[in-house]
């Protein structure tokens, strides 16, 4: 019986290719795990994926990184009976998700400011639908909570991490959305070197989220390679090591602000650990922690990794046609 086929959608350039190197990098761990559970192909996340996984006939899909681009593609796999694994974005049924909600980011960012002491917040973000749409939610959470959004005010910077330094002045505080899976993390505590930041981070990072969903996935398709549909996906959701809540996200997980330096990098064998686990501290960045990466340079990389897979394992790169 041919192994079950799994489409891999992931960024592998742009902004947001660093959450294809995390999902990539997973997929070949958890190929290695598991070298008969699946064969793995992965669709660069443009316009047009989702219609090029659906007429690939795979048997599911596991990525996403854009929620707009997950939204528009979910009801394609639904009508195509597709199970979709989502550790970077927030749906509902019949996907799965492990990612947190940007309302709740929002409100939390809200709340390490009041608790900060501040009188008022300030909010700069960066160019795109998606900051644009959490500065809205972060002023629409002041509002409800009383604070007043003007020059002046505590700063919170929504940026991609490697960007972070474009937009903080002054020592701070300053409030930021952190992961600390992402290889970008790396460039931010570099640029917040000297500097008062306030990481408002995922309880679990999106090494460990990729990780837990890729890895429900194999089990469940070495378990009985025969599932598909609902069954699959049922069958994801009870071998996932994080318990899933109905309306989508790990049931429990939640927005932390922590100091950046107590921040721990998750990424296992990739990153030098200090004494608490911590790859910078106080801002500070520590003898071994990343440089500025080359972010595209680590996703091609990553799936290089996996095109080097034998027949065994077999992994595709896709493109839709037309897309560069």
């Amino acid at each position: 019986m041919p192994r079950p086929s799994i489409a891999v959608v992931a960024p592998l350039t742009g902004p947001r290719a660093v959450w294809g190197a995390v999902l990539l990098s997973r997929v070949d761990q958890v190929r290695s795990t598991f070298p008969d559970a699946a064969e793995w192909h992965v669709h660069d996340e443009t316009p047009g994926a989702a219609d090029a996984v659906v007429r690939a006939g795979h048997t599911a899909i596991v990525g996403h990184s854009d929620a707009d681009g997950a939204r528009r593609a979910l009801p394609l796999y639904r009508a195509a009976g597709l199970p979709c694994l989502l550790p970077f974005v927030r749906a509902g049924a019949p996907a799965l998700s492990w990612a947190l909600d940007d309302h709740a980011l929002a409100r939390t960012i809200v709340e390490g400011a009041v608790s900060l002491g501040a009188e008022a917040l300030t909010v700069t973000h960066d160019q795109g639908a998606h900051w644009a749409m959490l500065a809205h939610k972060v002023a629409s959470a002041a509002t409800a909570a009383g604070l007043a959004q003007r020059p002046g005010g505590l700063p919170a910077v929504l940026a991609p991490q490697e960007r972070f330094g474009r937009f903080v002045r002054g020592p701070g505080p300053v409030l930021a959305p952190v992961d600390c899976g992402l290889v970008s993390f790396g460039a931010l505590a570099g640029q917040a070197d000297g500097r008062e930041v306030w990481a408002v981070h995922p309880q679990v990072c999106a090494v460990r989220r990729a990780r837990t969903a890729l890895t429900a996935l194999a089990q469940a398709l070495q378990a009985d390679p025969a599932l598909r549909g609902t069954a699959l996906t049922e069958a994801v959701r009870a071998h996932s090591g994080a318990m899933l809540a109905a309306g989508g996200g790990i049931l429990g997980d939640s927005w932390q602000v922590s100091r950046l330096g107590s921040v721990c990098p998750a990424r296992e064998g990739d990153w030098p650990r200090g004494p608490q686990g911590c790859c910078a501290s106080g801002g500070t960045r520590r003898a071994g922690c990343p440089p500025t990466t080359d972010i595209s340079r680590q996703t091609r990389s990553s799936t290089d990794a996996l095109l080097g897979a034998d027949d065994h394992t077999r992994t595709s790169v896709t493109q839709p046609t037309g897309m560069a």
